[in-house]
């Protein structure tokens, strides 16, 4: 929820990328794993990447995908 008090920044254009581990220094072909690419909704009225329910590594690590997610204004 908004709130009028918090400081706001323009600082905000990050792109957030989770990548899961190889077992190699050097990834091969054959370790090519799927790319997910995640916007957040909010209509550009309310919504953040940056919340801890929408951090990537969870589904980085059980499911083997690199996870991407945006903050955009």
């Amino acid at each position: 929820m908004w709130n009028p008090n918090t400081p706001v920044s323009e600082d905000c254009l990050y792109l957030n990328v989770w990548a899961p581990m190889f077992k190699t220094p050097t990834p091969q072909p054959a370790d090519s794993v799927p790319v997910l690419v995640w916007i957040y909704g909010g209509s550009f009225m309310s919504g953040t990447s940056t919340l801890d329910i929408y951090q990537g590594h969870f589904l980085c690590k059980s499911q083997k995908v690199v996870v991407v997610s945006m903050n955009y204004r």
